[in-house]
């Protein structure tokens, strides 16, 4: 049961971008196997959970326990199941979105990360849940016990990823910087056809670098809504305006995610063109995230930070925000 559900999280990690029909393909299994590591912190965090739990079953099969102990964690481990089974079945599609709307108002991904959450939760509570029936004096199941070493758990991981994420310094120290492309990562367009202050400095900053010839062209990522402007036509208009010769530049107008910008430039771009190494602009709580989704897809990338002015209490919120967007891509590839 623990190594299926292990099998299962890592298989939705990988291969959520491609469809069903590609997921046991030579080519889909070689990315797997050439990308898995070890040590990459969110394959650590359920390798961690499928030992803790697979040595604590392995106990209970040589001594006596509470049959009622052992149905709640069947009950656990079918809601688990169950869980990620819904997780996986969610799509993206309007129907969908106005179905459910009438019962919740979060959109399609609020809805899977939301659950994904519960999800990580449950399991990590599951496998606490075994480890204390397994090794207590009386083989009993304590709840209480069970939740507070699980709050601890998640509240260490959490804070991990917040210190990491808020004290990530980017590569701007390094001397001699080159690279073969910058990536500007989209923010919002305001008023239709303007950047807005975040988007605005993150332009200033990649036409810096293209003027310093610390890069050789430019990739503008992200979309837009009805009506106006996408980030990236924006941002290419005003690198225009810069001075920016415009065969250097490249747009993706489609994108609503930093994972889906970074992804548009792994499958169209990095590998294609044999780049070497890229450099993503943003700013700097959004850098270690961004660089941790360009690891995983194989892709050796710089970090260059903008220089858009923050206060203490934004700064605070973001990194926060920050914090669980980065738990949510080491866990399960999404963001």
């Amino acid at each position: 049961m623990e190594a299926a559900f292990l099998f299962l999280i890592l298989s939705f990690k990988y291969f959520s971008a491609y469809s069903l029909q590609q997921y046991f393909s030579g080519e889909t299994l070689n990315y797997f196997f050439s990308s898995f590591n070890l040590f990459y912190p969110g394959n650590l965090f359920w390798i961690i959970i499928f030992f803790i739990s697979f040595i604590s079953i392995v106990h209970l099969l040589f001594v006596k326990t509470k049959p009622s102990s052992i149905g709640l964690i069947l009950i656990y481990a079918l809601i688990c199941f169950v869980l990620f089974s819904i997780a996986v079945l969610i799509h993206d599609t309007p129907f969908f979105d106005e179905s459910k709307n009438r019962i919740i108002q979060l959109n399609s991904k609020g809805i899977k990360v939301l659950i994904l959450g519960l999800l990580t939760t449950l399991k990590t509570f599951l496998s606490v849940s075994l480890c204390v029936i397994s090794f207590s004096a009386l083989k009993k199941y304590y709840f209480f016990r069970s939740l507070w070493l699980t709050l601890f758990a998640g509240l260490a991981f959490y804070f991990t990823a917040l210190m990491i994420t808020s004290n990530y310094f980017d590569d701007s120290d390094k001397k001699d910087l080159n690279s073969d492309a910058g990536i500007l990562l989209g923010a919002a367009v305001w008023g239709g056809n303007r950047p807005s202050p975040v988007l605005r400095e993150r332009i200033n900053k990649s036409a810096e670098l293209i003027k310093n010839k610390n890069i050789k062209q430019i990739v503008l990522t992200g979309g837009g809504s009805p009506g106006e402007m996408t980030e990236a036509e924006v941002s290419k208009n005003e690198l225009i305006k810069k001075g920016i010769d415009e065969k250097i530049i490249i747009t993706e107008n489609q994108s609503n995610s930093t994972l889906e910008q970074i992804y548009f430039v792994n499958q169209n771009l990095y590998h294609k063109k044999n780049w070497s190494n890229i450099i993503l602009i943003s700013d700097r709580f959004h850098l270690y995230r961004a660089s941790q989704i360009a690891s995983f897809y194989n892709m050796k990338a710089y970090t260059i930070a903008s220089d858009t002015p923050l206060s203490t209490e934004s700064e605070f919120n973001f990194n926060i925000k920050e914090g669980f967007a980065v738990i949510l891509f080491w866990l399960f590839g999404i963001g």
